[in-house]
């Protein structure tokens, strides 16, 4: 009677802490997830810690999730750029499924279970040199899947990132080193039961980014998944600065997104995003639909934000 959180796996393992390789916050979500080697504009430690330095941010933001068949999916971010030359990040996501009905063996319901699943994570990174950073994260996963059966692992994550020049960056991350769930079914079954470990799946990530700032952005991600290929491509446009000149001096507010990820299926993802200054402050709104094979309907994502 296990219900696992999200789509089909073409490979064993890969469904374990699945909902932690889906992506994280809107923009992300709406580039493909292609984001390895993005530094320009809202960035967290969980695509790869060492974008932290050359971020120059200091950010918050909340992303709710709008999902159908019971589920949810929500983020929670705090990026900081330490001047001169390091950075960190705090994020959070949290997984669930509710309203999974247990029926006796003559098919009446005896109750309805939910499924939790969160990850916490810190991030540090610092450049060696000034066009050279390698950074860390330490994530903590936490599971309740049914009644007192629960578990918990701490992974982590390395990285590292080039940047080339203003326009062209290039990384290498490597995430989930060391994680693994730790089940005891005795807890149910008592002398019967027993205790087992599901290792998760080692993702390496090689990305490359070429950003104009406020004009445009293309963004590439390999990300090779246990023994399993995954293609990440993104974009990001400022319309703006395209219609007029009288438009360039606010050609920041407003831009969309588009993504598309090459694994079991093609996957799109579309949005947009807006921000508006008010004195020291940048307040943010984003949306995201990605596109769902096996849904009812799409998954919509709305996350705002702060910027000091």
């Amino acid at each position: 009677m296990l219900l696992f959180l999200f789509s089909t796996v073409k490979a064993q393992n890969l469904s374990i802490a699945s909902f932690s390789r889906l992506g994280f916050g809107s923009r992300g979500i709406a580039l493909g997830n292609a984001m390895g080697s993005v530094t320009y504009g809202e960035v967290t430690g969980y695509y790869n810690p060492a974008v932290l330095p050359f971020a120059n941010l200091k950010k918050a933001s909340l992303t709710i999730g709008i999902l159908s068949l019971d589920r949810n999916l929500d983020f929670l971010h705090y990026t900081q750029s330490l001047y001169p030359t390091a950075g960190f990040s705090i994020f959070l996501i949290r997984a669930g499924v509710k309203n999974i009905e247990a029926r006796d063996a003559d098919g009446y319901i005896i109750e309805n279970l939910n499924t939790s699943e969160y990850l916490l994570g810190f991030s540090f990174s610092n450049r060696i040199v000034n066009k050279l950073s390698i950074g860390i994260s330490l994530k903590f996963y936490y599971n309740k899947l049914y009644h007192e059966v629960k578990s918990q692992t701490l992974g982590i994550d390395f990285g590292t990132l080039f940047q080339l020049n203003d326009n062209i960056s290039f990384a290498f991350s490597i995430h989930d080193l060391n994680s693994g769930y730790k089940w005891d079914s005795s807890i149910i079954y008592q002398e019967k039961g027993r205790t087992f470990t599901e290792k998760f799946p080692v993702t390496k990530r090689f990305s490359a980014s070429y950003v104009l700032k406020d004009i445009l952005l293309f963004s590439a991600d390999l990300n090779v998944i246990g023994v399993e290929k995954k293609f990440n491509f993104g974009t990001e446009i400022f319309p703006l600065y395209f219609l007029s000149k009288q438009f360039k001096n606010i050609a920041s507010n407003f831009c969309i997104r588009g993504g598309v990820e090459f694994f079991d299926y093609v996957r799109f993802s579309t949005g947009f995003g807006i921000s508006r200054k008010v004195g020291n402050f940048t307040f943010t709104f984003d949306y995201t639909y990605k596109f769902e094979r096996y849904a009812p309907s799409g998954i919509q994502f709305l996350t705002i934000g702060i910027e000091i």
